[in-house]
């Protein structure tokens, strides 16, 4: 029988493992790396052969794959702010690049939310379209961007190393931008080298230029090149964050694709994005790994701003916004015909040849419908995708129409020297 001296150390030893049970395990850090200009099939995992993508590949293998992973819009700075937000970018306003998010919807910055709940939250970027001042994202306690108009990955994950090791406490939320693989397409020297872009090169092009076929396949090889790239950069930092962060939830999507030489012949364009909707530049890997997830392949269609609400349940925060029965948790795999949305960021571009004007498109995973701006279904024939693709286009509309802030003559001249014509 213990005495009275001990009664009471036995009860707060008690007390402190009841408590300690009842906080449970510390939220896992987060790892997010966004890789601009990924399209899906340029990924090992995904079918590129021989691939060029070893530590993407290395991480789907331990991981779950989404296959039927979309974008929201084809545009980074929209996609991205999409992202950060779970909001397609007609909610947010945001259907341009640069044209940053507004103050009223700061409150909904993932970042924001993350350090409230005692996160260290770290931002590493390697374009200047996507610095603070034009993405507009609260929260972060370190937001780190180029000093020009772009860096190599490897600057930025080398930044974002060594702030791990100053800051030092998880959980920590750090999210690397890889641009390697954006036009103009190559190694850092020859990004150098082609910068400002030489948009005889990229978007509507003489189809005269590439009429022997080895000038397509060879920006097709530096296009690879910048893959390879933004994979090894990729896979030095989560490396580096594991060594430092235990065992985070590691989560890699890119913004959008690319179209390559698929319409080349049939319309004039080649190696860009923004303009059509096509699966080439919608498509976009999405592998996610760590705790709680349950590896494998997962077929039912995803969307870049799901992972909003995947962050957000990972921290134990829980998403608790009114929108957020459309989106899902994508640490766990899913075979239902939830339809996502796509919208295109402006209805005022050249017309392809063959007539399609490409305003808005949906996927439920299995199928993919393209609508133009009259509301017709243009590919596909799902009544419920086409519906959702038809409700997506409207919202664009509306949202291009409204008036953007004028861009300053900085900013407008970095968009210039990257190729945007905004």
């Amino acid at each position: 029988m213990k005495s009275p001296a001990q009664l009471p150390v036995s009860c707060c030893l008690l007390a402190l493992l009841g408590a300690a049970l009842a906080c449970g395990p510390p939220p896992p850090s987060i790892v997010l790396v966004t890789l601009d200009t990924v399209r899906q099939d340029a990924v090992g995992t995904y079918g590129a052969t021989p691939s060029p993508t070893p530590h993407l590949d290395a991480l789907a293998d331990e991981g779950l794959v989404h296959d039927a992973a979309f974008t929201t819009m084809p545009t980074t700075g929209p996609a991205h702010l999409s992202l950060f937000t779970g909001r397609y970018p007609s909610e947010l306003g945001t259907t341009r690049n640069a044209v940053p998010l507004r103050e009223v919807d700061g409150d909904r910055s993932l970042a924001l939310q993350l350090r409230e709940a005692g996160y260290a939250t770290g931002a590493f970027v390697t374009s200047t379209l996507m610095a603070p001042d034009l993405t507009g994202l609260p929260g972060f306690d370190t937001y780190d961007s180029p000093t020009g108009v772009l860096r190599p990955g490897e600057d930025a994950v080398d930044a974002a190393l060594a702030w791990l090791d100053e800051q030092a406490r998880p959980p920590a939320f750090v999210w690397l931008h890889l641009y390697d693989a954006h036009a103009p397409y190559g190694d850092m020297a020859q990004k150098g080298r082609n910068i400002p872009l030489d948009e005889s090169q990229y978007g509507w092009v003489d189809r005269e230029r590439y009429h022997s076929g080895d000038e397509a396949a060879k920006m097709e090889a530096d296009y690879a090149t910048g893959v390879g790239l933004a994979d090894a950069a990729l896979g030095r930092f989560v490396a580096g964050a594991r060594a430092r962060l235990g065992d985070p939830l590691v989560v890699v999507v890119s913004d959008h694709g690319e179209s390559l030489a698929e319409h080349l012949a049939s319309r004039g364009y080649a190696f860009d994005h923004g303009e059509f909707l096509d699966e080439e530049t919608l498509r976009v890997p999405l592998v996610v790994a760590g705790p709680d997830v349950s590896p494998g392949r997962s077929s039912g269609a995803a969307s870049i701003r799901d992972l909003y609400t995947t962050l957000l349940e990972a921290a134990g925060l829980g998403d608790t916004d009114a929108a957020a029965r459309d989106r899902r948790d994508l640490r766990h795999a899913d075979a239902a015909q939830r339809v996502v949305g796509i919208e295109r960021r402006s209805f005022a571009m050249k017309p392809s040849t063959q007539g399609i004007d490409h305003a808005g498109a949906a996927s439920d995973g299995r199928h993919f419908v393209i609508v133009d701006s009259e509301g017709e279904a243009v590919e596909g024939s799902n009544g419920n995708v086409a519906q959702s693709a038809r409700v997506r286009a409207q919202q664009a509309t509306e949202a291009a129409r409204q008036t953007l802030p004028e861009f300053s003559d900085q900013t407008r001249e970095a968009l210039r020297q990257l190729g945007y014509a905004e």
